[in-house]
């Protein structure tokens, strides 16, 4: 890890750490954490930007890509492509409403000067989740035919319909919405996170997880956890924290449906059957697929009445809600 280092610091002097699976170096106060290149240079240039950028803004707790002594983010090693991300050790960890730092997250990002050519995603999830429907019906086709198949990938043949039907209904939700012309400025993009689970309380925000997107990205993917649970708890936490966020940054009509698409599309369904195909441990995959569907029925039940529980009148606002 040393020799990888040395193409970024020299002579670093540190102790051995490991944050959040992260392997790296800590001296002083400087934390340097190497880690695979996990996209082409360009996408890890803009995430560098916007990190530099909402450190300018005062979140400094921002793990950072360096450039390496030739001028480049990623250093070759063994046929091998690494990066090199800082951080500062941040001793003191704010406590405040977590919907509240979301939001000025979100003003903030939305400020970002520059448009990402590679990061963002505003304006075109109808392409992405087509492509996604594609690659797994292309995984369908060939897992149908071939024998034997594990109980994983038997268990995702047997699903693939239910699947299916979920991506459809979200694709003409998303479509009708994109004709609702009820939005405002809080409609811009902004920076975002590629899955939001949290980011903003951790110790470190790591520039790899960043994107570019409508804020509702966040938002969505923040309470798609709390909808597989049976639980009133969870539907109460959900609400409170759309009433803080919206005390710093409302929500247009606009907003209200594009994040229900979101939710009606089974992001959390693909990104695991995406990693299973990936992984070798397909035993572990199948277990945690099969709990994942079980959840489902609470899914539906609290999507379902997702506005009712926020107290929205539908019919007067002319907000259209799937009925299973």
């Amino acid at each position: 890890m040393l020799d990888i280092l040395n193409h970024y610091v020299q002579n670093l002097q540190g102790n051995k750490v490991s944050v959040n699976g992260y392997d790296g170096y800590k001296n002083g106060d400087d934390f340097y954490f190497i880690i695979s290149k996990q996209n082409d240079e360009e996408v890890h240039f803009e995430q560098k930007a916007i990190s530099d950028f909402c450190i300018q803004q005062g979140i400094e707790n921002i793990a950072v890509p360096l450039f390496n002594y030739r001028g480049t983010l990623t250093t070759e090693v063994d046929q091998k492509e690494y990066l090199v991300l800082a951080a500062k050790d941040r001793k003191y960890v704010k406590q405040s409403s977590h919907a509240k730092d979301l939001a000025s997250f979100h003003n903030i990002g939305s400020e970002y000067p520059y448009t990402p050519n590679y990061l963002s995603s505003y304006g075109q999830w109808k392409e992405l989740w087509e492509n996604k429907i594609s690659m797994i019906e292309d995984i369908y086709n060939q897992q149908y035919v071939e024998r034997p198949v594990s109980p994983f990938h038997r268990l995702f043949i047997d699903t693939f319909p239910y699947i299916i039907g979920l991506s459809e209904n979200a694709l003409q939700y998303l479509q009708e919405t994109e004709t609702d012309q009820r939005f405002h400025d809080g409609d811009k993009p902004s920076i975002t996170f590629r899955r939001y689970s949290n980011q903003l309380q951790r110790s470190i925000i790591w520039s790899t997880d960043f994107s570019y997107d409508h804020p509702v990205r966040d938002l969505a993917e923040y309470i798609r956890p709390l909808l597989l649970q049976d639980n009133y708890q969870s539907l109460t936490r959900m609400s409170s924290f759309f009433t803080e966020y919206e005390q710093e940054r409302p929500l247009s009509i606009f907003g209200w449906r594009l994040l229900y698409a979101r939710l009606l599309f089974p992001i959390h369904l693909f990104d695991h059957l995406e990693a299973g195909f990936r992984s070798n441990n397909l035993e572990i995959f199948y277990k945690e697929y099969k709990e994942l569907l079980q959840k489902q029925t609470n899914y539906e039940t609290n999507l379902k009445s997702f506005y009712k529980n926020l107290e929205f009148d539908t019919e007067s606002l002319n907000i259209p809600v799937i009925d299973w």
